[in-house]
């Protein structure tokens, strides 16, 4: 698991992450004031996936784990929801990547035990 760095209070992001064998993620943020939360889409390959609430969860694309061979997880402080735009840059809430199908195993493991 890898801290996604560089989120910032900007209500709008893109970020290109590489995973560990060499691919990129690239990931769009933004945060909606009228739903009170941050949302991503992410484009790998040739799809692009998206248009959900960001969620305090140990791998939110837990659906796609024998599609992707990445994750994505969201620890909150307060056990709670990223709600507010300085979320990420307060460090209320971090956003990491599950850089590996390995990655995602371990999480799952985790969730399972």
């Amino acid at each position: 698991m890898r801290l996604i760095e560089g989120i910032n209070d900007y209500a709008k992001q893109k970020i290109s992450i590489a995973l560990d064998d060499n691919t990129r993620v690239d990931l769009s943020l933004w945060y909606s004031e009228t739903q009170k939360g941050w949302f991503y889409t992410f484009s790998y390959g040739n799809k692009t996936y998206g248009g959900r609430r960001i969620v305090n969860s140990p791998n939110m694309l837990r659906a796609f784990r024998n599609v992707l061979p990445f994750g994505l997880a969201c620890s909150v402080s307060d056990g709670q929801e990223p709600v507010f735009l300085n979320d990420f840059s307060e460090e209320r809430a971090k956003l990491y990547i599950l850089p590996s199908a390995a990655a995602v195993q371990e999480v799952e493991d985790f969730i399972n035990a």
